[in-house]
């Protein structure tokens, strides 16, 4: 979706010049409540104070300054934002609130509708895949749960518990060495760092407008409770939230992947993307409730010379998420039915596409899930003579689980235009996409009055499918630091960690184990084309009254969800009795992955000049058992992989002042494949198109490989002002890409019971050939303008840009072929024009993140990702240093979420396997805070 005119010319009017200035968003988010500005002392003023500038605002500028001070001085390149600034703006996701940070960018993952909550799920560094990144909590790598990335999912973590957000790109041999991307440590705060007596409360309400509209609940909300108390040399830091949140998204996508339209054009569909057919479209409704609970513990002990601490935190996110979709596609057609292709294809004499059979189906979905996360930390601190003695050890688990994914088919006999509906086809589906975003079957008046008959759409089937995985991770670390001199050789640092890592994954349901058929009278399967269950109009529920576009073709009913699951207890859960006990563990892992990591690093300071060379090793072994299926010899078998790494690394940070840091690094890096990706068994599902996706692990992928260099220059103005610019290359072996292959004539046995088979298959293979490079540029700044007379004074501009470039060299169709890498936009920005005057904020911010390759394919065109904004409006007031109220609105403008294509071009809307096209509305505030 654009922006009109209009809205960009109010945008525009409000940023003044910030489009050619490139301002930090580290530094600032809005108003604070008056306990977090009263974190920092309120003695040191900024140059431009006035006397009358009361201390809330000082102190927000406070926790400004502290967190550019530790970006200064980090040992390497390094963004940092403080939790207060996070949870000033609208969102409650950590996706979407770190994509206002230089080089950051999210994606969303629309295979479980997961798009249509309105929230990002993974977050991207400087344009390489999500699972390139290290994940830190309170410096403890976090269990992962997603069964094929090791990226983690920010649904889990709240902003309301966090102190801090760092992302470090250009670690130091301390930290763990696969981060090509970098590593991103989310903190949570401790007693010490809070007032003696803290307590707090925040609310927050919520409307989401799209629900609204469309007379669905949209109510939602946010509480959260924090206290810090000290006794002594003891501090007891406490956090607990709770959040609700409705949401109702809308999308449009193509019903089928696009086939040629002239069959006589040589070569494959990606080859001529003017030669491509539309087969249908579809349009779906998302009914989303989301919960998030969790609380943090942190216990702090100072001691002369030993510091101990604890750290534990839980987090659990429940989606209830229920799909109502309906379409117009080609369906087999009836005995009586005739297709007039030769041989009853797809192509008429001449070679062009022909689709006869054009039906209405609905569609009903739920993708519920249920994830947690627990860690906690002990560990310490001692410091005796010149030495410095770390360590901890740490426990985590997490766990996703899909509980009940229902699916329900409503079908009818096709329509072929002739007068009974009966003997040759004469009615050919042809679909128009003169609007990109909304594609419409052409359809005359006789075959709109037959295909919006909702009792004529009877129900075909209903199923059900299980998933469940967990990890369980201990970790245990120890440094030792040898504080030498302040110039020359300051310091040497040694040190080890283990991790040891448990993992479970299991699911059912895939291969139609559990799924139930509606019967004909003799009690046979009835195909599609002869549903016998219960009509659309027939089943309890509600109309969706609008839809986005107006576009819906055929009415959107609303299902109730109760007679689904009822439905589901009394015709598919009976099946599980019936099973062979083998069926329920063909799809289990069971793996182990253990690493040892040791590494030295020496720090040097010649005057102005400090060096850190670094040399780190680690060993990484996994080990898996699953379910082999080789027919009369099918059984659990047992694989392993091991291989280790040797990653040197040196720093250079010239400070030739406290306001100016010069740096640049060279280091070596590593990312390991997935655990579900190296070992276990081939999985497969069937969509709902008929076609067969199959995925198959490879026990060979190497670990990919980086060099990275790194450099930047940083400058601190007066007050808060601050200006950066970071380039950066990193030099990849063995990239991992994701390749769908389509065998579309071959039959595939997908469910041994009864035989059943699809003209389609599609199949994931993955491989680790590939080589790649990416470069680019990030620009970052902040200014506040100095000098405006009266009510003006307090306007500030603030925005960063990151423009790269991430290709790699990989094999596609039998060629070797330079390719766009995934998920790595090439050009991100922000923008935000801010306003603070006395006790009140304002602000205005823009983010804009460029196309992206989704997904690589064979003979298919690739998916694309089409450009995301959003634009968020926020108003604060601090009535006195209690209380603090204001309202916002996230997507602003009510643009799109997501927007996938087939091949690069807007004009082909990709099927809603690949995403689609989603939009979930606005989202309106309000916003409380109250310190006692």
């Amino acid at each position: 979706m654009t922006i009109s005119p209009s809205r960009l010319r109010a945008f525009h009017l409000l940023c003044g010049t910030a489009a050619g200035l490139f301002v930090p968003n580290i530094a600032w988010a809005g108003q604070a409540a008056a306990v977090e500005a009263q974190v920092v002392a309120a003695t040191d003023r900024d140059a431009d104070m006035k006397p009358n500038d009361d201390i809330v605002v000082h102190g927000t500028r406070e926790a400004v300054r502290a967190a550019q001070d530790e970006q200064l001085k980090s040992a390497s390149l390094a963004t940092v934002v403080s939790g207060a600034e996070l949870r000033a703006q609208p969102q409650q996701n950590l996706a979407d609130l770190l994509t206002r940070l230089p080089g950051i960018n999210s994606s969303v993952d629309q295979s479980r509708n997961a798009a249509g909550t309105g929230e990002a799920q993974y977050l991207s560094i400087r344009g390489l895949d999500t699972a390139y990144n290290a994940y830190l909590f309170d410096g403890v790598r976090l269990a992962q749960t997603d069964a094929r990335t090791r990226a983690i999912s920010m649904n889990l973590l709240s902003p309301f518990a966090l102190a801090t957000v760092r992302v470090d790109k250009a670690p130091t041999a301390n930290f763990d060495g696969d981060a090509i991307a970098g590593l991103i440590d989310l903190r949570t705060a401790g007693a010490f760092d809070l007032p003696a007596h803290h307590v707090l409360i925040r609310a927050q309400g919520q409307i989401a407008g799209r629900a609204a509209a469309r007379d669905q609940d949209p109510w939602g909300g946010t509480v959260q409770a924090e206290t810090a108390q000290r006794f002594g040399n003891l501090g007891v830091y406490a956090s607990a939230y709770y959040g609700l949140k409705h949401m109702l998204g809308e999308s449009t996508a193509m019903q089928h992947d696009w086939e040629k339209y002239d069959n006589n054009i040589p070569g494959m569909i990606r080859d001529n993307l003017d030669n491509m057919f539309a087969r249908g479209a579809q349009w779906q409704s998302f009914r989303n409730k989301i919960e998030r609970v969790g609380g943090t513990l942190n216990l702090d002990w100072k001691g002369e010379g030993t510091d101990l601490y604890s750290r534990t935190t839980y987090g659990q996110y429940k989606l209830k998420s229920w799909m109502d979709q309906t379409a117009l596609r080609i369906m087999p057609m009836a005995p009586d039915q005739i297709n007039p292709n030769p041989g009853k294809g797809s192509y008429d004499a001449a070679g062009f596409r022909a689709d006869y059979g054009l039906g209405a189906t609905h569609y009903f979905r739920t993708e519920h899930s249920n994830q947690t996360l627990f860690s906690t930390k002990l560990g310490g601190q001692t410091r005796t003579g010149d030495f410095t003695f770390d360590y901890h050890g740490a426990y985590s688990r997490g766990e996703q689980e899909y509980p009940l994914r229902i699916q329900a088919s409503f079908g009818g006999r096709p329509y072929i235009g002739t007068a009974d509906n009966a003997g040759t086809a004469t009615y050919r589906m042809v679909t128009s996409i003169g609007d990109r975003t909304s594609p419409q079957v052409v359809l005359t008046d006789a075959a709109r009055a037959y295909l919006t008959d909702l009792t004529r759409l009877k129900e075909w089937y209903i199923t059900q499918q299980f998933e469940d995985a967990w990890e369980r991770r201990l970790e245990g670390q120890f440094d030792t630091t040898w504080h030498h001199a302040d110039q020359g050789l300051v310091s040497i640092q040694a040190g080890a960690k283990v991790e040891d890592a448990k993992r479970y994954s299991n699911s059912l349901g895939d291969d139609g184990a559990l799924l139930y058929t509606f019967p004909n009278p003799d009690g046979k399967d009835s195909p599609r084309w002869a549903a016998t269950g219960p009509s659309v109009a027939d089943v309890p529920g509600t109309m969706l009254g609008g839809f986005m576009h107006g576009s819906a073709q055929v009415p959107i009913k609303l299902i109730d969800t109760d007679f689904i699951k009822g439905q589901v207890a009394k015709l598919s859960t009976p099946r599980m009795a019936t099973l062979d006990p083998v069926k329920l563990e063909e799809n289990r892992l069971d793996g182990n992955e253990n690493r040892i990591g040791a590494y030295t690093m020496a720090t040097f300071q010649f005057g102005d000049l400090q060096v850190i060379p670094g040399l780190r090793y680690e060993y990484n072994r996994f080990k898996g058992t699953y379910w082999q299926d080789q027919g009369d010899n099918s059984a659990f078998v047992t694989s392993s992989r091991d291989y280790d790494m040797w990653l040197p690394s040196v720093v250079a940070n010239y400070r030739p002042n406290e306001a100016v840091v010069v740096r640049a690094s060279v280091r070596k890096s590593y990312s390991r494949p997935a655990f579900d990706l190296l070992l276990g068994p081939t999985t497969q599902s069937l969509g709902d198109d008929g076609t067969l996706y199959r995925f198959i692990p490879n026990p060979n992928l190497d670990a990919q490989e980086a060099w990275n260099f790194d450099a930047s220059i940083e400058i601190k103005g007066h007050g808060t002002d601050f200006f950066s610019i970071s380039p950066f290359y990193k030099d990849l072996n063995h990239v991992l890409f994701s390749t769908g292959t389509t065998n579309a004539s071959g039959d595939w046995n997908i469910w041994s019971a009864d035989s059943t088979k699809v003209n389609s298959v599609e199949t994931e293979t993955l491989n680790t050939d590939a080589t790649g490079k990416v470069y680019g540029v990030e620009v970052f700044g902040r200014y506040t303008l100095a000098g405006l007379p009266g009510l003006l004074s307090g306007l500030g501009l603030q925005g960063n840009a990151t423009l790269q470039r991430a290709q790699a060299r990989v094999l596609v169709s039998g060629e070797m072929r330079d390719q766009r890498m995934p998920q790595a936009p090439r050009v991100m920005y922000n923008a935000a024009l801010f306003y603070q005057h006395g006790g009140l904020y304002g602000e205005l911010n823009y983010n804009y993140t460029g196309d992206r390759l989704y997904d690589l394919r064979s003979s298919r065109p690739d998916t694309y990702i089409q450009p995301v904004t959003k634009a968020n409006l926020i108003v604060n007031y601090t009535l006195n240093d209690h209380m603090t109220v204001g309202a916002s609105v996230e997507n602003l403008f009510d643009e799109h979420i997501l927007w996938a294509t087939t091949g690069d071009r807007k004009a082909y809307l990709s099927n809603d396997r690949k995403g689609g096209y989603v939009e979930t509305g606005r989202i309106y505030m309000m916003n409380l805070s109250y310190a006692f």
